[in-house]
């Protein structure tokens, strides 16, 4: 009995459906992983998955296990994650009921060459005649980039453009860290001597420089665990690890002692260590009432040429007190 041509014309086209999704689905423009629930290999991935894991069709061919996918120690994340969606229904639970969303997650992935890099994964799972996941289909984006530029972002709203040391918003940042109760530090506020002098007289692009200068100072002379942070015009501020007031008052002689060789200005500092339970603002507060005058070298005029007469750094002991 011949075969009726209306079953043959649905046999083409259902071949020439299936043929124009297998192209779709090759070619999403985001990476689409496939992977065997029970056995917790992959066993499909599209252009885009091939060309971001570096895998090829042979690779496929037996199936890529899920923790090679995966930078060291993402994996026991992501099991129990799937764990949560599927375990009660493979375990001879109810069907999985759909819920309708698609949470997104973001792990650390591997290549095939073993590069690490930051994905955002949404996954789907396929189910069998009894409603049980048999495979699930994970879309992943490489987001590193977006991720390094976040994160530069984020320092650089923590930091000052001038001088590039940390500004307040920072030091706002680590205030719950330093409020730890047994958190031990000092504080050193250090002001510019006659700063305004020094703006009105050899004009703002020299007083930008000086303040570039003095960053540049204070870097070269804290720890790489101090924090330095410019608190506002002409006012900076260092907290350093301090296990004892003494190591403190040590920290302070060491930079007085290196402004008089090193600095491009003269500057006034005090010192605060802190007290038990005492919160940043008041740490600092006292910092300030202590401030002491430190003379630094002489500043240079613009030009590179060495003043004659008195800079505007300059003057009595008594006029910088």
């Amino acid at each position: 009995m011949a075969e009726d041509p209306k079953v043959e014309e649905l046999r083409q086209a259902n071949a020439r459906l299936r043929k124009q999704f297998d192209e779709f689905i090759d070619q999403l423009p985001d990476a689409l992983v496939e992977s065997d629930v029970r056995g917790r290999r992959a066993i499909y991935m599209n252009r885009m998955a091939r060309l971001l894991f570096g895998y090829g069709d042979d690779d496929l061919a037996e199936g890529i296990p899920g923790d090679a996918l995966f930078a060291p120690g993402e994996v026991e994340r992501a099991w129990p994650i799937l764990g949560r969606y599927v375990d009660e229904s493979l375990g001879g639970g109810p069907a999985y009921a759909r819920t309708g969303r698609q949470e997104l997650y973001e792990f650390r992935m591997r290549k095939k060459d073993g590069t690490i890099f930051v994905a955002e994964t949404q996954s789907s799972f396929v189910l069998d005649e009894q409603g049980r996941p048999v495979r699930m289909r994970s879309i992943v984006r490489d987001v590193t980039a977006r991720r390094d530029m976040e994160a530069r972002l984020q320092e650089m709203s923590h930091r000052d453009p001038l001088t590039g040391c940390y500004n307040r918003r920072h030091l706002e940042a680590q205030r719950e860290e330093l409020e730890r109760p047994t958190a031990r530090w000092a504080c050193l506020v250090l002001d510019l001597d006659n700063f305004k002098a020094i703006n009105d007289t050899y004009g703002h692009d020299e007083g930008d420089r000086v303040l570039r200068g003095f960053a540049h100072f204070l870097a070269r002379h804290h720890r790489p665990d101090d924090l330095l942070v410019r608190t506002g015009g002409d006012e900076f501020a260092l907290v350093v690890r301090a296990g004892s007031e003494q190591e403190a008052q040590n920290v302070a002689t060491r930079l007085v002692e290196a402004g008089g060789l090193d600095s491009p200005a003269s500057f006034s500092l005090g010192v605060a260590y802190r007290r038990t339970g005492e919160g940043l603002e008041s740490a600092l507060a006292r910092a300030d009432r202590t401030m002491y005058a430190a003379r630094g070298r002489r500043l240079r005029e613009p030009g590179g040429r060495t003043s004659s007469e008195p800079g505007p750094d300059a003057g009595s002991e008594d006029e910088k007190k």
